[in-house]
């Protein structure tokens, strides 16, 4: 298979049409608030990626998609959004870069949008390596992301977490988990002068692996936060 395959895949996902499905301004404030819960955590900037600092040459730039199997099945999916998704999947991509800094700190960005729906998201990490990791211990790290969405849709998400990060580097895969904690803010710009605001803070578990062939870099990552699901990221750099 060629390396660029997965690639082209992502950015195929990327050049879909823009907004199948509006979140729609009249929804419930009940179905509104299980829908940003769910939403919010399927959304979620995961690292997928593992503890080592990248160094100050180093750098990643990647696509990856994430895919909650049953969200469009639930009721507040069909309360909230005016169309249904293919399959009843939510896949959110997202196209970014990682920078390695001194001092064991890692800098990222990112944006991305939840396919079939309108709404589009921008994402910033932080990563400090505490440990490095070496031949018999694994690499630590301490992550801080943030996430906020753009301003055309009727819903707008806040979103910040803490994590905290372990992985083993071997030849050419290195494992790593990971658990924090995230606290989402979600406002819905209802119809005749209603707003309606919740806030959710849950707790996230993910574990992944990648297979670094240099050229790309491939991981896999398995999330659980409300429900599991499964993400893949596809990343080139040094």
């Amino acid at each position: 298979m060629p390396r660029s395959l997965p690639v082209t895949v992502l950015l195929a996902l990327f050049a879909l049409p823009v907004a199948a499905a509006e979140v729609r301004p009249d929804a419930s404030e009940a179905a509104f608030g299980d829908f940003h819960r769910r939403f919010s955590l399927a959304a979620y900037a995961y690292p997928r990626h593992g503890a080592a600092a990248l160094g100050l040459l180093g750098f990643d730039v990647y696509a990856d998609v994430a895919v909650d199997r049953t969200f469009g099945d639930e009721t507040f999916a069909r309360a909230v959004l005016d169309d249904g998704l293919t399959g009843d999947m939510l896949g959110v991509v997202r196209v970014g870069a990682r920078k390695g800094l001194p001092g064991g700190f890692n800098l990222g960005v990112s944006y991305g949008r939840a396919l079939e729906t309108d709404v589009k998201l921008v994402s910033a990490e932080v990563q400090w390596s505490i440990l490095k990791g070496g031949p018999l211990t694994p690499a630590l790290a301490l992550r801080a992301t943030g996430t906020r969405s753009l301003d055309d849709s009727a819903y707008t998400l806040d979103q910040y977490g803490a994590e905290i990060l372990f992985s083993k580097g071997f030849t050419v895969l290195t494992p790593y988990v990971g658990a924090g904690v995230v606290r989402s803010e979600g406002t819905l710009d209802a119809t005749r002068g209603r707003t309606f605001t919740t806030t959710e803070t849950s707790g996230v578990l993910y574990a992944g692996v990648t297979l670094n062939l240099l050229l790309p870099k491939i991981t896999v990552e398995v999330e659980k936060a409300d429900v599991v699901q499964g993400a893949v990221r596809v990343a080139f750099g040094l």
